[in-house]
């Protein structure tokens, strides 16, 4: 599923999109990490500007994952 785009959803499909995306899939995941962010807070705390729509959800993927 892609991220909903800012202009196109509202904020519960933003919210049931970060849910979905990054729900804990143990113990069927095999160690994925979905759940855990490299910030070390929840998703939903993390994707909170993407939720609120100020912010489209790649622009702040790109920033969290080429940190060093």
């Amino acid at each position: 599923m892609l991220a909903p785009k800012i202009d196109y959803s509202d904020r519960e499909e933003r919210i049931a999109f970060i849910r979905e995306r990054f729900s804990c899939k143990y113990p069927a995941c095999g160690g994925c990490g979905s759940c855990h962010m490299p910030s070390g807070e929840s998703a939903m705390t993390t994707f909170a500007d993407y939720i609120d729509g100020k912010t489209e959800f790649i622009t702040i993927n790109s920033r969290l994952w080429s940190k060093p």
